[in-house]
């Protein structure tokens, strides 16, 4: 384990660290413990994966005690990336990375855990590369996920049924090359999903904000973007 943060916010002081295999019962039992009935649970070996080479895993700790987690994969150029729907290839696959997990125990939720676990992953994961590609999926039913995505930085692009049957938002990590937020558009209700799919078909995309609003506002990306690049090669599915 090597950790890479400390945090007071309340009385709890709180230590973000990289954990390794030997976290992996604490991780399973937290889930088990704190997972909504909106949340697709991961499984031993995903949790498996996501402490091993192709997966990073930040626990936050109270003391010895495993009060949050937040994991990423990178897929490569497996099928299951997905940027793979995006249209990337190549070299831009291998810079793919997956929001995959983000879990917080119910005595530590109100306190922006998930955000401040993200947030303390803040560094570029492929120096190598141009640029991450980063994703995740959230349940169009969830509220609460969808604030805390928008408010790490990613923007809503699109959303269509996925393996656990339910309509699910992709989001993407919007980046500096990104510009700021544009200030037209259209706000749009978190849960007027049919708002935001029309949009979403016009090619706009759901911007991040700081998640205190019940809103998302919807506007183009600014032309040649990265997320205007990616967003035009969508396919569908």
């Amino acid at each position: 384990m090597r950790e890479i943060a400390t945090q007071t916010r309340t009385k709890d002081v709180l230590h973000f660290a990289i954990l390794d295999g030997s976290w992996a019962p604490a991780i399973a039992a937290l889930q088990d413990a704190a997972i909504g009935d909106r949340m697709y649970p991961v499984s031993g070996d995903q949790i498996a994966e996501m402490l091993g080479p192709r997966g990073l895993t930040v626990g936050a700790l109270a003391g010895d005690r495993l009060v949050g987690f937040f994991s990423l994969l990178f897929p490569g150029r497996q099928p299951d990336s997905m940027g793979l729907p995006f249209g990337l290839v190549g070299g831009e696959l291998d810079a793919v990375v997956h929001w995959t997990a983000v879990i917080v125990d119910p005595a530590f939720r109100g306190q922006r855990l998930q955000q401040r676990m993200v947030t303390a992953v803040d560094w570029r994961l492929f120096p190598q590369s141009p640029q991450d590609y980063g994703f995740v999926t959230v349940r169009a039913d969830n509220p609460p996920s969808l604030r805390s995505m928008l408010a790490c930085g990613f923007a809503m692009v699109w959303a269509a049924p996925k393996f656990d049957g339910h309509l699910r938002h992709t989001l993407f990590r919007i980046t500096p090359g990104d510009g700021t937020i544009p200030s037209g558009g259209e706000m749009v209700a978190l849960m007027d999903v049919p708002r935001q799919m029309d949009l979403m078909a016009r090619g706009w995309i759901g911007w991040p904000h700081d998640g205190a609003t019940g809103h998302v506002r919807f506007a183009p990306p600014a032309p040649g973007s990265l997320v205007d690049r990616i967003r035009v090669r969508k396919r569908s599915g």
